[in-house]
């Protein structure tokens, strides 16, 4: 498919993809599980620890990840940056199409990563260790240590991506953290602007004007 599998003396790259890596997150910032001084267990949170250093009990889940970090970091940096991988249902929360149907999945696979930034697709291969179809996700990164990665590479690297995939990689990083977040309908009349805040408060959103689309503002600019 998309993937290649490098030899094993070869340096990490942007790319590669590596599992089991462990994944921790702390699930409550108001009720953190800490080992004290004299070796106790408790229970605090993150405003009562007063920026001290604290040994602390995490969640650590086994995960699929991809190299993030730029190659040049990757062979310097004490810590290595991943993107989480999981399945493409759970990256994408979409409603994912019958496997058997190749019409429907092209149509999914050509029109969802051309109009959704957030998230990489991976397709299945048994080699790599891929046996339902994956996704990238750009919302979840984590640190691995590199000197870590590169001692046990011959076992937690899987493959990496060829250079067409590995292309498109690249540039939908460089579009998921350049995106400028914008109102879009700042350049509406204030006749369009109506439309437009009828038709979203119709869906439960809240759409507020722009001073230059309030009526206000018009009839001011028709008096003068």
């Amino acid at each position: 498919m998309i993937y290649e599998f490098p030899n094993k003396d070869e340096p990490i790259r942007q790319g590669d993809i590596f599992f089991p890596l462990p994944f921790n997150f702390i699930r409550d910032l108001n009720n953190i599980i800490v080992i004290t001084e004299d070796e106790t267990i408790e229970k605090t949170s993150w405003e009562q620890i007063n920026n001290k250093p604290i040994n602390a009990i995490v969640n650590v889940s086994p995960v699929w990840g991809i190299v993030a970090s730029q190659d040049c970091d990757a062979a310097r940096v004490p810590y290595i940056t991943f993107f989480l991988i999981d399945t493409l249902d759970k990256i994408t929360k979409l409603t994912i199409p019958d496997p058997t149907n190749h019409k429907k999945w092209q149509s999914f696979l050509t029109t969802q990563t051309r109009k959704n930034a957030g998230w990489f697709y991976l397709p299945i291969d048994g080699k790599l260790g891929f046996h339902e179809r994956m996704a990238v996700d750009y919302e979840e990164v984590f640190l691995v240590k590199r000197e870590y990665l590169e001692t046990n590479s011959t076992s937690l690297r899987k493959g990496r991506l060829n250079k067409v995939s590995y292309q498109h990689y690249r540039e939908k990083i460089s579009q998921y953290f350049r995106r400028f977040p914008y109102d879009e309908w700042y350049p509406l009349t204030v006749e369009e602007f109506i439309e437009y805040k009828k038709e979203k408060e119709s869906k439960g959103l809240i759409i507020n004007p722009f001073e230059w689309q309030t009526q206000k503002n018009q009839k001011t600019k028709n008096t003068t």
